[in-house]
């Protein structure tokens, strides 16, 4: 038998398991792309390749991904077959992303000692994690992050009887630089590299203070075009501290992870916690594995209630529990796997249309995944054309203008499109379902421009607005108050209506 029949046969489960969620992956891809930053990073490599221009499309930039990946995907694209870089080309590199994560994963998890069987339970925890699967079929650059910060830690991890291979840890700072060029929030990862050197009996501080050094200095290097372009400071989260410690709980539990999943990760780290003495005496790499794994969470939730934005920050985290849970009983992970699978059809909240209420079963994370896509969105435009009811009115849904036209270019919904602008340079895309202008829908973010509202209510047409919409843009963390059928945003007047239909 050859070697690659050899290695095709040993690792056969772990293929077949690598192509049935490529399966389920690229399933989603004729169903549009729903993100709101998605859009702006196809904005910003389409500029990139037809004005030559870098564009930063949520500062404080994201040159790895917007200018080095998607500019040379994009540029092929143009080169190989005249085809743009457009939502599709974006979202097959969001899923080959997440296959060579899952690949690389399985790669680190073998080296780090773990058995074939274990490895793949490994993959499965992670390919179907609730930010993981999101992102995989969806989102912003997470996961290409997470490729990048295991490919760094992956190189990191040689046998300390081998000699010390300069030009592995020059190839492993320079993919962590490339992370940091994903997304910002995982320089605080950047401590793996000092730790490594500290417990490397070849290395020491002198070499983890110089690694720190070259680390800033490739950082800087691959930053260039956003530095040349003038480098922004981030948006803030707008919250308080108080809402930052329970908003950033409510989502570390409920969508970070799920709520078992979440307390079985809380259980794992403390036992590993407890033993840390006696595994930091263990030879390297086995010890570096063990001191990242448990510091990388402690850093990245720490941080998490200071920005608790996304949740999918606590991505990073998850890889590195997978690596703790590795140690205990074989028994744990196959738990966790239970536990992961069964989040993906059901999971637990407590919060029903943006009202705190007692804990209750809700759908899993494939489907708060795959239901945000604009495909699965015409049932909702259709309940939105229904609260037209013969007049005049203004109708403000929770919906992106790329969900009402992922429909129009379809043909599956009806209405014409015209933008709308007023004289202080507002302008908004509306949707006429009707032959009359007696009602026009508008997406969500129509809810901000006032003066055009304001026309439109002088003129004598009733505004209305989702009541889930309203209270996520300005009543967000008043979640005890009683639900109202209207509502006042300065001088506009709000009727509030419930949608319940996201059936395609």
């Amino acid at each position: 038998m050859r070697w690659s029949e050899t290695v095709v046969f040993r690792h056969r489960l772990f293929i077949g398991f690598i192509i049935f969620y490529a399966a389920v992956v690229l399933f989603q891809l004729p169903h549009g792309l729903a993100s709101l930053d998605a859009h702006g990073i196809v904005a910003a490599t389409r500029s990139l390749l037809e004005n030559h221009r870098v564009e930063i499309s949520r500062p404080p930039g994201h040159p790895t991904t917007e200018f080095y990946i998607f500019g040379t995907v994009g540029w092929f694209l143009q080169k190989c077959g005249g085809l743009k870089f457009d939502d599709a080309a974006y979202l097959v590199s969001q899923s080959l992303a997440a296959l060579a994560t899952l690949v690389l994963f399985y790669e680190l998890v073998l080296r780090a000692g773990a058995e074939r069987r274990q490895a793949l339970l490994a993959v499965i925890c992670l390919a179907f994690s609730a930010q993981y699967f999101q992102h995989a079929v969806d989102g912003e650059e997470f996961i290409f992050a997470l490729f990048f910060i295991l490919l760094a830690v992956r190189l990191l991890i040689v046998p300390a009887n081998q000699p010390v291979s300069f030009g592995r840890m020059f190839m492993s700072i320079l993919s962590f630089a490339l992370a940091t060029g994903c997304r910002p929030e995982v320089l605080f990862a950047g401590v793996m590299f000092p730790v490594g050197c500290a417990l490397h009996p070849k290395l020491g501080w002198k070499w983890a203070v110089a690694s720190l050094v070259s680390l800033a200095l490739a950082i800087g290097v691959v930053w260039l075009p956003i530095i040349f372009h003038g480098v922004r400071w981030p948006y803030q989260s707008g919250m308080s501290s108080r809402e930052s410690i329970l908003g950033g709980g409510y989502k570390l539990i409920f969508q970070s992870f799920t709520l078992p999943v979440f307390v079985l990760l809380c259980w794992i780290w403390l036992g590993a916690a407890i033993k840390v003495r006696d595994r930091m005496r263990q030879p390297f790499p086995t010890n570096f594995l063990f001191a990242v794994s448990c510091l990388l969470p402690l850093i990245f939730f720490a941080l998490f209630f200071r920005y608790a934005t996304k949740p999918a920050y606590i991505l990073i985290t998850l890889p590195f529990f997978l690596l703790l849970a590795l140690e205990r009983a074989k028994a744990v992970l196959v738990v966790l796997t239970a536990l992961t699978l069964l989040g993906v059809f059901v999971s637990v909240d407590i919060f029903k249309d943006r009202q705190l209420t007692r804990p209750f079963l809700t759908s899993g994370t494939y489907f708060a995944a795959v239901h945000a896509k604009p495909y699965y969105k015409l049932g909702y435009l259709r309940e939105l054309e229904r609260q037209c009811d013969g007049a005049p009115a203004v109708i403000i849904g929770n919906a992106w203008p790329w969900d009402f036209e992922y429909h129009l270019t379809r043909g599956t919904f009806f209405a014409r499109e015209e933008v709308m602008s007023s004289t202080d340079g507002q302008s908004i895309p509306a949707f006429f379902p009707g032959e009359k202008n007696a009602c026009l829908l508008l997406p969500r973010d129509a809810a901000f421009q006032t003066q055009l509202l304001e026309g439109w209510q002088a003129k004598g047409y009733a505004l209305k607005m989702d009541a889930e919409l309203y209270r996520v843009q300005f009543a967000k963390y008043d979640v005890t108050a009683p639900v109202s059928n209207s509502a006042k945003v300065g001088p506009l007047s709000f009727t509030l209506f419930p949608v319940n239909s996201t059936a395609p």
